[in-house]
């Protein structure tokens, strides 16, 4: 029988171990950092027999709240513990406040959390590459500690959730604000939460701006966009970005007022 509890404190570095093993790979310990670390996160552990099996993190957004990283050892699987980590993360969530619960989903958990009454509602892209150029009517500066309500707005605006307690944790706040008649019209900020830049914009000459800026190089960037997006998606085809990796949005619950076509780059596929 599979037993879902929280990470104990000594179980920091295994719980990466584990994750990674379940198929997220070597850089799984820092995205999950935020979840581990946040009186807003949770980390849940299936335990079958005494031994770790699986996991799962939880990030929460008061009436919203996000499921990621949810891995199963690949010995382990097909004997209930992604169901029973499903199932307990939106407990956990609804505990906190949640009426609603996000997700990106794999191919291979996507029927998992349709069984379990989730919903698509669309689909991202992870985009590798090196940006190049574009124009546009507004100006580009370093973020300060005095844009964190405009960055707070522009994020509310787009994803419909307020987010407050992921960008509260970004110590210090770096990366870059488009103005446009001394406005704030955009921002692309790094996180430790993956490999890219988050960007967010009202409208596409701003973001397209911010990404040309922020994912110039050197080096290549990787850049996960909603698929609705569409002139975000043209933008990184047009530069030479190849796509590496995808997921699908899922919901339980009421729907939420996102705006695909405000987000130029997610955290992550984690929590968006």
């Amino acid at each position: 029988m599979t037993e879902v509890r929280d990470l104990r404190a000594d179980e920091a570095r295994s719980i990466g171990d584990l994750l990674s093993r379940a198929g997220f790979g070597p850089t799984v310990a820092g995205l999950i950092s935020f979840p581990r670390e946040s009186p807003h996160g949770d980390v849940l552990v299936a335990e079958r027999d005494g031994r770790a099996v699986g996991g799962v993190c939880c990030a929460s957004f008061g009436p919203t709240g996000w499921i990621g990283a949810l891995g199963v050892l690949p010995e382990a699987r097909r004997r209930g513990a992604g169901d029973a980590l499903t199932k307990a993360a939106c407990e956990r969530l609804r505990e906190r406040g949640a009426s609603t619960v996000l997700l990106y989903a794999t191919d291979m958990g996507r029927p998992l959390y349709e069984r379990l009454g989730f919903e698509v509602e669309g689909s991202v892209t992870a985009w590798r590459g090196t940006a190049g150029t574009t124009r546009a009517d507004l100006t580009l500066r370093a973020v300060r500690e005095d844009d964190r309500a405009a960055v707070r707005a522009l994020d509310r605006d787009a994803t419909g959730e307020d987010r407050s307690a992921v960008l509260d944790a970004l110590q210090p706040l770096s990366g870059l604000v488009a103005e446009r008649d001394g406005a704030p019209a955009g921002w692309a900020v790094t996180s430790p939460w993956g490999a890219g830049v988050a960007i967010c914009a009202a409208d596409e000459r701003a973001g397209a701006a911010l990404t040309a800026a922020a994912a110039r190089g050197p080096g290549t960037t990787t850049i996960v966009v909603p698929d609705a997006n569409i002139g975000a998606s043209d933008a990184l085809e047009h530069w030479g970005f190849s796509p590496t990796a995808a997921g699908t949005r899922m919901r339980l619950g009421a729907p939420v007022a996102w705006r695909p076509e405000m987000q130029f780059g997610l955290f992550n596929l984690f929590w968006g």
